[in-house]
Parts: structure tokens; sequence; C-alpha cells
């Protein structure tokens, strides 16, 4: 239980940390003096490596102990890099102005600023968090599972699976679509009416856990436990290329949703190949151009398939 509740406890304390010292004012107000107007884009590098490094701190030494998938070191590999590149994305999308995009997005969703349920303010602050905890978790299972089962969302989210060497970094193997879609639920988390402060506590708890699940440790959490929380083992399964574990254990945090909804698996053995399980005209290399570009390929093979299927 120790190896189990130690590397949990130790992912959240880091992400408070880094939150933490992300939000410090004075730090933000001497970035701004020394950049001027270039201190946005510096406090989003330092934001990124801030979290990368608190996050690696933790996961690397976990893994090299305890890995669940004994492999050369992923460092040695092109994928380490890339999935370095994915990590940083966020630094070329800010100056694109991707997040205005996102917020125009928002505002033509979700229109007026009242929030749904006002009464929410004023539940004791824990509760708030525990509401956004639980509702970051079930819109992203749903997202997620319409992302496996709706060709046009899977080809967005199919990048995410083209990573053979599971570990935290993949967290954030992500398309740039796959961040605003992801934005646009996540703001609905604020709709509801808890406060904006709980509704950020409680994503960095779901984000850290997103850290937790990725990480290529030997942890598969006995009884009962394993039908409340995601573990790494369910995870590495998700990431599988066996057709069995397609599509399956789409949770982040709590597991009874792949459980209530008829999507979880649990096999006693842990997967050993990973990455992306397609045809031949659907598969990508790892190269950050050609996945960006991979719902256009998706498209044009699925086109060709179904030319080719059509009766003469």
């Amino acid at each position: 239980m120790k190896r189990v509740l130690v590397p949990i406890g130790l992912f959240l304390a880091a992400g408070c940390g880094a939150a933490l010292a992300q939000s410090g004012s004075g730090e933000g107000q001497l970035v701004e003096r020394l950049y001027g107007p270039l201190a946005p884009l510096v406090w989003a590098i330092a934001a990124v490596l801030m979290q990368l490094g608190m996050i690696a701190l933790v996961a690397a030494p976990f893994q090299m102990l305890f890995p669940g998938v004994r492999r050369e070191p992923k460092i040695r590999s092109y994928e380490f890099w890339l999935d370095i590149l994915y990590h940083c994305q966020v630094l070329w999308l800010t100056p694109l102005a991707f997040f205005l995009a996102v917020d125009w997005l928002v505002d033509t969703v979700y229109r007026d600023e009242h929030p749904w349920w006002a009464a929410l303010a004023g539940l004791p602050y824990w509760a708030q968090v525990a509401i956004a905890v639980w509702a970051f978790d079930f819109l992203v299972y749903w997202r997620h599972r319409w992302e496996h089962e709706l060709a046009p969302l899977w080809s967005f989210h199919a990048v995410h699976h083209t990573a053979e060497k599971i570990d935290f970094l993949t967290t954030t193997r992500l398309h740039p679509f796959e961040i605003a879609l992801g934005a646009l639920f996540n703001a609905a988390v604020v709709k509801l009416g808890i406060s904006t402060s709980a509704a950020a506590v409680g994503f960095a708890i779901y984000l850290y856990y997103n850290y937790f699940i990725h990480t290529n440790v030997r942890i598969r959490f006995p009884g009962l436990l394993k039908y409340v929380l995601v573990s790494p083992f369910m995870h590495q399964w998700h990431h599988a290329k066996d057709a069995v574990a397609a599509g399956k254990n789409l949770g982040v945090i709590f597991a009874w949703n792949d459980w209530l909804f008829r999507t979880a698996h649990h096999p006693d053995d842990w997967p050993t190949e990973f990455g992306l399980a397609a045809p031949e005209p659907e598969r990508v290399g790892q190269s950050y151009v050609r996945q960006v570009l991979y719902p256009l390929q998706f498209l044009l093979a699925r086109v060709a398939a179904w030319r080719q299927a059509r009766p003469a």
C-alpha cells in the first residue's frame, strides 16, 4: 500500500508546489519589470519548465525503481525529445493567441456569464474542490469516450496514442485541436457555479493525477480500490495495442465510470506493446509535423477505403 500511496501523494504535492510557485505575485511582478511586453511569454516558458521539472523529480525515481514495463531508458530514443516538444507546445500556442480563440469559442458556446447553479458558491471550499475534481473527471471520461467512438474526433486524439514508450511525458502528447476541445469542456466546470479558485485547485488535482497514471510504474490497485481509482496499470492497458483493450479504461481519476459504463479492462497480466493500432494507411511516424497533420491523412485514408469498398 505504501508503494501506492507515496507516489500519489508526491505527485499531488509536486502539483501544489508548482501551482503555488507559478501564482506568486512577487515573481510575476519581477518578470514584468525585466521583460516588459515579453513577460507573458517568459512566464509561460518558466511555468512549463517548472511543471516538467517538478513532475520529473517525482516520476523518474519511481519509474527507475518500479518499472511497469522494462525497457531501454526513454531518454535514448527519439520519442523522448518528441514528447518534450509536445510538452512545450504551449510556448508557440500562446504567441499565436491560441487561448484568445478558445475564449471566443467559450463565449459563443456558453453565452452569458451567469453560473448555472449559483448556490454552489455557498458550499464549503473543500466541497467545491471535490465537485470540481468529480466534474472534470466525469466530463473528461465522456469526451475521451467520444474521441474513441467518433471518427472525426479520433483523428485528433489518435496523436496521443502514437506513443510507444508510455511514461509521464506521454500525458501532454496532444493535438492542438484536442487541447482546444478540452478547454471548452473544462470551462463548463467554472460555469457550474463554484469559485474560480476551487475550479483551479480541482483542475490541478486532475492534471497531476493524469501525470501519475501515465507513469511507467508497476502499480495496480488491489481489492475494492480498483473500482474507485484509476491506476497506472489500468491506463497502460488503455495505451496497449491489443484489440481487446481498444476504447477501454477511459477514466483519469475515478475508475467507477469505466466499471459503471462497461469500458473497464482489468486482466491479470501487464501489456507489452504500445502505440497506434491502425491499418497501414492510417499509421503515422514519430514526427511532430506529421502528427499535427494526421487528421488530414486519416480523412484521405478513410475516403480511399470507402471508394475501394464501393461496388463497381
